[in-house]
């Protein structure tokens, strides 16, 4: 699969960045994945569980600070 977009959530905490890849998938090509950014507070687990059958359709890359 390709990833097509980058959707930039790394100023979320783990709920909000779930809302804004939920409505972020609305209407998006199945076959496309896209990426998101994380900020290093998310628990990537976390998140991947509660986007369910989602989570194959994105993604996860979490920032680290340098």
């Amino acid at each position: 699969m390709h990833v097509a977009q980058t959707l930039d959530c790394s100023g979320l905490s783990n709920v909000p960045a779930i809302l804004r890849i939920k409505q972020a998938l609305v209407g998006w090509n199945d076959d496309v994945r896209m990426g998101v950014l994380l900020g290093e507070g998310c628990d990537v687990e976390r998140i991947t569980g509660s986007l369910g059958a989602a989570s194959s359709r994105v993604q996860l890359v979490t920032a680290t600070k340098q």
